[in-house]
């Protein structure tokens, strides 16, 4: 049985959430908007995934005005929204109150995510390091939907059928879980305070933004991802190894890292549908 991953975009209750699910094949399963919570949690236990990511803190800051996960990500060139304290917390901070209910309402089946094996549990991702990470840079600052999207082209997730920016964000999470339970991720952040995962090992470089700008094409106000330049494209897929190390390289893998993420992988493959879907996306099955 292939592993289904779920990815939760989060957003003020009145707009509701987003949920998009993966298969292993990284093909999409399931793709609803504007869920209430108790839908959202109904359609997790029908799809029985092997994880949930949640586009959303799992709790309040306790080391002050940001959370450990927040400045880790600042070393490395990310920006994410500061979670504060509670008693610190307004109204902008509706959203985040709205992922802390996905978390209980599934957190029986899916406990909150804590480091270690990411196999049933709940765990945080943010779209913007997801995508960083993936890419190996930051994208255009005006063009951020359609960098989402050929990130997501670019790992095999085809995007025709997702409508909006909050879908693209979910399957962005359901992305980071298939690589998580392949053995392809690490978490920044804190065990108590919140682990939030990254589709990629432990960054080592500060990741830079690469502007670029669309061309226009098939129609009136319609922006083509594949028509953008080719040197932004070529960029975007060279910049750091493939494994997830972080290393900049000109080719797909530092030399040998090709050897050390396929034997990652074939040990994962022994109990783990996603890792070998990533060794057949990569021709690496015998």
């Amino acid at each position: 049985m292939q592993d289904v991953s779920v990815g939760i975009d989060v957003a003020e209750s009145r707009r509701g959430l987003d949920l998009v699910a993966l298969d292993g094949d990284r093909r999409i399963v399931a793709a609803r908007s504007h869920l209430a919570v108790v839908d959202a949690a109904q359609l997790v236990h029908e799809l029985e995934p092997s994880m949930v990511c949640i586009d959303s803190p799992s709790q309040w800051s306790t080391s002050g005005s940001s959370r450990e996960a927040e400045r880790e990500l600042r070393t490395v060139g990310i920006n994410a929204y500061r979670t504060p304290a509670q008693d610190r917390a307004g109204p902008f901070h509706d959203w985040m109150r709205a992922g802390f209910t996905i978390y209980e309402a599934i957190g029986h089946d899916y406990p909150r995510y804590r480091g270690g094996d990411v196999m049933g549990t709940a765990a945080e991702y943010f779209p913007h390091a997801s995508a960083v990470v993936l890419a190996g840079r930051i994208g255009p600052l005006k063009d951020k939907l359609a960098f989402r999207r050929h990130v997501l082209e670019d790992h095999g997730v085809a995007t025709t059928s997702l409508r909006t920016q909050d879908q693209v964000d979910a399957a962005l999470g359901a992305l980071t879980g298939l690589i998580a339970l392949a053995g392809g991720s690490s978490w920044v952040g804190d065990a108590d305070e919140g682990a939030l995962l990254l589709p990629c090992l432990k960054p080592t470089v500060r990741y830079l933004r690469v502007e670029g700008t669309p061309l226009v094409a098939g129609g009136a106000g319609k922006t083509s991802v594949r028509s953008r330049s080719q040197s932004s494209l070529t960029t975007m897929a060279r910049q750091t190894c493939a494994c997830g190390c972080g290393a900049v390289v000109r080719r797909t893998f530092l030399p040998g890292h090709d050897a050390k993420l396929r034997s990652q992988l074939l040990r994962k493959a022994r109990t783990g549908a996603s890792a070998q879907a990533e060794l057949k996306r990569r021709n690496w099955l015998l």
